[in-house]
C-alpha cells in the first residue's frame, strides 16, 4: 500500500497536494508556532529555563544597552575581569535580524524572536523538501517535523544554535539552486550562508557544509550538470559568504589564537549513551528530571532529539521506496556516520576523526553531531511519502505495513517497560509511563491518518485527513517531553533589590568562589521564577549584566588564555588569597552560611586603576605562585614579564596622584601626576587589542600580574588613555561591504534559462 499509489478519482495524482501552497503552509506553520507558546507571543510570559536566562537574555540585554548608547560592543568589562564580546561569535552582534529585539521591548521580543526562527526553519525545510520531492504534502510533513523536533525546541534557550540550525535548509536549498541556475541564485545562496554564519551557530554551519560537500561530490560524479560550473559557483558562494562574514570571523579567529575553552570540558564530554537510539522512539528513556525537565543521564546539551517514531519509520523505509536512491543513500550514510560520532569515545571512530580532522574540533560535545541526523531524517521521510509509483517497484503491501506498525508499537512499549524496570526508586516513573504510552498512541494515530489520507476517495475528505495527519505530527512532537516552564517578564526587570550597594564598574567587583558556585549551580527550585530570582541574586553565569554589576567570572564559549590559567587552575581551587582579591577589587564575596547564600562585604579592595607600584620581573610560574599566596602586596608591587626588564625604567615605589578617572566599556582615561617615573596598573584582563596612550602618544601596554595590564609613565603631569582598538574588525567591515556590493551585482545578473530534463518534465 504505497502512499499516493493510485491516481485521484477525478484527476491526476499531483492534484492531491496542489492545494497546500507555500502560502497556506506558512499560515499553518505560523498558527502552530503561535499555538505552541501563545503566552510568549502575547507578552504574558517569557522563556527563562537554563541558558536562556543565564546567557542568552543577559547577553542580548548587554548588546541592546550598547546599541542604544551608540556603541559596538567589542569588549565586555563586566565579566571575567574583561572579555571580548563581539569576537565570541555566538553573541550575534553582527546578525542583522537581531534588530528585531534591539528595537522592541526585550522581555517580549527576544522570546518571540526565538519562536520566529522555529517558523523560519520549518518554512525553509518545506522549500527544500518540495524541491527534492516535488510533493507539497510530503514537504509540509518535513517542515513541521524540522520546526518542532526535540533539538529545535531545546535550542530555544540558545539563540545562536537555534538560528544556525534554522538557516540550514535555506542554505542547502539555495546553494543547490545556484549550482543549476546561477545568476541571482548565487547571491541568494551567499546571503543565506552569510546570515547562518553571522548567527553564531558554528556546529550547524560546519555540518551544513559537510552535507553540501557530500551533495556536490555526488553531483560531480553523476555529471548531470557541468562539473566546472558546480565547482566555480560553489567557490564563488563560499568566498562571498566568507567576505560578508569577515567583520565577524576576523575578530573571532583572532580571539581563538589568544584563548582556550573552559578547562573542565574534555574532547569527549557529553556523548550520546549507547542506548541513545531508544530516545528516537521513547524520548524519556533513561532520563532524569531536573526542575521538571528531563535530561539524559550522560549528556546535558539537549533534553531531546526526538523527531517522531513515524518519521524514523518512514525514513528507514525510504531507501526501498524512492526512485532516485543515490541522494537517499547518501543521507542515510551521513546519518549513520554522525550517529556513530555522537557516541563519542565509546567507539574508536570519534577519537580518530577528532585527531585527524581539526575542523571537527568546533563541535565541542559529541552529542552535537545529532544535528545532521535530525536535519536529514525529515527529508528522508519526505522522500518516502512523496513516491506515487503504480508499479510493483518500491511497493510495501498493506500486510507488511501492519507488521511494521506492530513492530514499532511493541518496541515503544518494550522500551517504556525497560525504563520502568531499571529506573531508580526516586525516578518519576508515572510521567515516563504516560509519555511512552502517548508516543505509542500518537504513532498509531499518525499511521492511520496517513493511510486514510492516501486511500480516501474525494479531494475534500482527503485534504481533511492530510491536515489531521499534520496536526497529529505536530502534537506528537510538541508534547514529546515535559517542556521547560515559562515565567513572567518581571524576572528580567533591571535593578533587582539588594541589601547594600552593588559593585560598580571601575570601583569594585563581586566574586563567587568556585566551591560556592558548584554548590548552587546544580540546585533547582520547582518554580522557575523563584529559581531565577535566586540565580540573579547570586549573579550566576552572566546574570550580572542585567544589573551592570562587574564580577570576576562569567559564562562564555572562549576565555583568554592567561585569564583561564589563573582563574581555572589557581584562583578557583578554593578560596583565593586576600591580596589577589584586593587587587581584583573584590568588594563582595558570595558565601554559604547554614544552607543560605549571602554576600559577605570586604573593605580592603583596590579600585580598578592604581599606580606607583614597584615593578618586579619574573617568569609566569613564579608570578602565578606569588599572586595566589599571602605574600603578594598589590599596593606596593606589580609583576611584569622578564622581557619588560629591558624597557621599563621604573625601579621604586612612587607617589602618584590619579584624578579625573573615567570608565566606559572600551575606554579608560585618567589624569596622572608623579614626581618620578611610575607604573600605572589596571586590574583588567590583558588583551593585545588594548592600546595605551600617554599625552596622546602610544606607549607599550604590558601584561602585568600574569593576566592584567600595566604601563610606565615618565615624571610630571600626564593624560593616560587606554582604548580598545580592533583593527581586524575594521578591515573585516571593509571586506564585508565590498563582498555585499559584489553580491548585489550577482543579484542583478540575468538568470540563465535551462531546458528541463525529461524527468523534470514528467514531474
Amino acid at each position: 500500500m504505497p502512499f499516493f499509489s493510485k491516481p485521484a478519482a477525478n484527476g491526476a495524482g499531483p492534484d492531491r497536494d496542489e492545494w497546500l501552497t507555500t502560502r497556506r503552509f506558512a499560515v499553518l506553520l505560523g498558527l502552530l508556532t503561535v499555538a505552541s507558546y501563545p503566552q510568549v507571543f502575547l507578552g504574558l510570559q517569557t522563556f527563562v529555563y537554563r541558558d536562556f536566562g543565564l546567557f542568552t537574555y543577559p547577553v542580548a540585554y548587554y548588546f541592546r544597552e550598547s546599541f542604544w548608547r551608540g556603541e559596538i560592543p567589542l569588549w565586555n568589562p563586566l565579566n571575567n575581569c574583561g572579555v571580548p564580546f563581539l569576537a565570541q561569535w555566538n553573541t550575534q552582534v553582527l546578525y542583522p535580524p537581531a534588530l528585531f529585539y534591539l528595537l522592541l521591548p526585550l522581555s517580549w521580543s527576544l522570546g518571540v524572536f526565538c519562536l520566529l526562527h522555529l517558523f523560519w526553519g520549518g518554512l525553509g525545510m518545506f522549500m527544500l523538501a518540495q524541491r527534492w520531492t516535488q510533493n507539497r504534502f510530503a514537504a509540509a510533513f518535513a517542515g513541521i517535523v524540522f520546526a518542532f523536533n526535540g533539538v529545535m525546541l531545546n535550542d530555544l534557550m540558545w539563540l545562536s544554535n537555534l538560528a544556525g540550525f534554522c538557516w540550514m535548509p535555506w542554505v542547502v536549498w539555495l546553494t543547490e539552486r545556484a549550482w543549476r541556475e546561477g545568476g541571482s541564485t548565487i547571491s541568494a545562496a551567499a546571503v543565506a550562508g552569510a546570515l547562518q554564519m553571522l548567527s553564531g551557530g558554528a556546529e550547524a554551519v560546519l555540518l551544513t557544509w559537510v552535507l553540501l560537500g557530500a551533495l556536490s561530490l555526488m553531483e560531480l560524479i553523476r555529471g548531470e550538470f557541468p562539473r566546472r560550473g558546480i565547482l566555480l559557483r560553489t567557490c564563488v558562494i563560499a568566498l562571498l559568504i566568507g567576505g560578508m562574514s569577515a567583520a565577524q570571523l576576523l575578530p573571532f579567529f583572532d580571539l581563538l589564537d589568544y584563548s582556550r575553552r573552559q578547562q573542565d570540558i574534555s574532547a569527549g564530554m557529553w556523548p550520546m549513551p549507547i542506548t541513545g537510539w531508544a530516545n528516537f522512539f521513547v524520548p524519556l528513556f533513561h532520563c532524569h528530571s531536573s526542575q521538571g525537565v528531563f535530561m539524559q543521564d550522560s549528556q546535558f546539551w539537549t533534553n531531546s532529539y526526538y523527531v517522531g517514531a513515524a518519521t524514523v519509520v518512514f525514513a528507514l523505509s525510504a531507501p526501498w521506496r524512492a526512485k532516485r536512491r543515490g541522494r537517499v543513500w547518501l543521507l542515510m550514510t551521513l546519518v549513520l556516520f554522525c550517529f556513530t560520532l555522537t557516541l563519542g569515545e565509546a567507539t574508536p571512530v570519534y577519537g580518530w576523526f577528532i585527531r585527524h580532522v581539526s575542523a571537527l574540533g568546533l563541535i565541542r560535545y559529541p552529542i552535537k553531531f545529532v544535528i545532521l541526523p535530525v536535519f536529514a531524517l525529515p527529508l528522508l521521510a519526505a522522500c518516502f511519502l512523496s513516491e506515487k509509483s503504480n508499479d510493483d517497484r518500491g511497493k510495501i503491501s498493506g500486510r507488511a505495513w501492519i507488521w511494521i506498525w506492530a513492530a514499532a508499537f511493541v518496541l515503544i512499549l518494550a522500551l517504556t517497560a525497560w525504563h520502568m524496570l531499571t529506573a531508580p526508586p526516586d525516578d518519576e516513573r508515572k510521567i515516563v509511563l504516560i509519555n511512552g504510552l502517548m508516543r505509542a498512541v500518537f504513532f498509531t494515530a499518525i499511521i492511520l491518518a496517513w493511510f486514510l489520507a492516501g486511500n480516501t476517495p474525494g479531494l475534500k475528505p482527503r485534504r481533511v485527513w492530510q491536515v489531521l495527519f499534520l496536526m497529529l505530527v505536530w502534537l506528537d512532537l510538541f508534547r514529546q517531553i515535559p517542556l521547560p516552564h515559562t515565567a513572567g517578564n518581571a524576572v528580567y526587570q533591571p535593578g533587582l533589590p539588594r541589601h547594600g550597594t552593588a559593585p560598580q564598574w571601575g570601583v569594585a567587583r563581586a566574586q563567587i568562589p568556585s566551591p560556592v558556585r558548584n554548590k548552587f549551580q546544580h540546585r533547582f527550585l520547582r518554580d522557575p521564577a523563584t529559581d531565577y530570582f535566586g540565580r540573579r541574586f547570586a549573579l550566576a553565569h552572566d546574570c550580572n549584566l542585567l544589573d551592570d554589576i562587574p564580577k570576576c567570572d562569567g559564562f562564555y564559549s572562549l576565555y583568554l588564555s592567561d585569564y583561564a590559567v589563573l582563574f581555572y587552575n589557581f584562583y578557583n581551587d578554593g578560596q583565593p588569597a586576600e591580596p589577589l582579591q584586593d587587587f581584583l577589587g573584590v568588594s563582595q564575596v558570595l558565601v554559604l552560611e547554614t544552607n543560605r547564600f549571602d554576600w559577605l562585604l570586604r573593605a580592603t579592595f583596590l579600585p580598578l586603576l592604581t599606580a606607583g607600584q614597584q615593578p618586579r620581573f619574573a617568569d609566569d610560574l613564579t608570578t602565578l605562585q606569588m599572586l595566589t599566596n599571602a605574600d603578594f602586596h598589590p599596593r606596593q608591587e606589580v609583576y611584569l614579564p622578564l622581557e619588560a626588564k629591558s624597557f621599563v625604567t621604573v625601579s621604586n615605589v612612587a607617589a602618584v596622584k590619579l584624578s579625573a578617572v573615567q570608565y566606559s566599556a572600551q575606554r579608560i582615561e585618567a589624569s596622572v601626576e608623579t614626581a618620578g617615573p611610575a607604573m600605572v596598573v589596571v586590574a583588567q584582563t590583558y588583551y593585545h587589542l588594548w592600546r595605551a596612550y600617554v599625552d596622546g602618544q602610544p606607549t607599550r601596554l604590558w601584561r602585568a600580574n600574569y593576566a592584567f595590564q600595566a604601563l610606565a609613565i615618565p615624571a610630571g603631569s600626564h593624560q593616560v588613555k587606554l582604548v580598545y582598538e580592533d583593527r581586524r574588525f575594521r578591515l573585516g567591515m571593509i571586506i564585508s561591504l565590498i563582498s555585499l556590493v559584489i553580491c548585489v551585482s550577482f543579484w542583478c545578473l540575468p538568470q540563465r534559462k535551462r531546458t528541463p530534463s525529461a524527468e523534470e518534465l514528467l514531474k
